[in-house]
């Protein structure tokens, strides 16, 4: 089974979960429309439902941070640096949400975070893919 193949079914997997589609469109739809629809759904997630699913899956507690949560999702991804690429939106946003939710605790700020948090800004704001979504890839293959 290819790395898409299996991204495609993950994907589809997870919008059933959330009820963002139905099999059907689960089936018909291109791997990046689904995570158009997936992160669409998980900025509008109930904070319950989002807070059960996480700790049901324990990738939370009561002291974990936005950013363990999103480092412990991409580590899940393996050393696949296509998987992280399509998935760090979805992560990401897993995790603002998450933090929005309270279901995890702010990060520390330090100027690296803040000059991270302002690149991915400006490039989301260029319509170029956010720099946090890209810096695990090259964390991955130092």
């Amino acid at each position: 089974m290819s790395r898409f193949t299996r991204l495609g079914a993950t994907i589809a997997a997870a919008a059933l979960t959330f009820g963002l589609a139905t099999p059907a469109q689960a089936q018909d739809a291109n791997v990046f429309d689904l995570l158009k629809t997936i992160n669409a759904g998980v900025e509008n997630t109930d904070c319950s439902t989002l807070g059960t699913v996480l700790r049901g899956a324990k990738l939370v507690d009561d002291t974990t941070t936005r950013s363990q949560l999103v480092a412990d999702l991409n580590s899940k991804l393996g050393d696949d640096a296509t998987m992280k690429l399509v998935s760090g939106p979805t992560i990401n946003k897993l995790g603002d949400r998450a933090l929005e939710c309270k279901i995890v605790k702010a990060d520390k700020l330090t100027p690296a975070d803040q000059a991270l948090q302002f690149a991915s800004k400006l490039s989301a704001e260029a319509g170029l893919p956010e720099l946090r979504n890209v810096a695990p890839l090259l964390s991955s293959n130092l």
